[in-house]
């Protein structure tokens, strides 16, 4: 029944290898594209961003971040010691609190220091461009 095709194995294999080598080369070319974008949007964030300020409230944040830093290294320990779930879960919603919290003096600072400087639209775009990538 088969027979009566004019290809053979060989050919049907050649086609089928080429057809995923053109789906590869695609797949390729369109994470290059992505990378590519995504390249072009951190600069972007870095050029907004371009501009060297004295951040005011640097110590708390560090101090936030330490603090935060050793709420997760005793979550984990409570996991390690199998803690109930629930107590770990409500460890793990006050942890990400603080980091919100966190987030909002950074912010603050960040738009702060845009209407001191007085830049109106640009300060604006750079502190929506901020909130869209902690939003993310």
């Amino acid at each position: 029944m088969f027979s009566a095709l004019p290809f053979n194995n060989v050919e049907i294999r050649l086609v089928t290898v080429m057809a995923e080598e053109k789906s590869l080369l695609e797949y390729v070319r369109r994470q290059a594209e992505l990378t590519q974008q995504d390249d072009k949007k951190q600069q972007t964030l870095q050029e907004a961003h371009a501009h060297a300020h004295n951040h005011p409230n640097k110590k708390k944040v560090v101090n936030r971040l330490a603090r935060i830093e050793g709420h997760v290294r005793s979550i984990k320990t409570m996991v390690d010691n199998d803690r109930d779930c629930s107590e770990v879960l409500i460890q793990i919603a006050a942890v990400r609190k603080a980091l919100d919290n966190t987030a909002k003096v950074i912010l603050k600072d960040h738009l702060e220091h845009g209407i001191e400087k007085g830049e109106g639209n640009k300060s604006l775009k750079d502190f929506e461009a901020a909130i869209d990538q902690y939003l993310r």
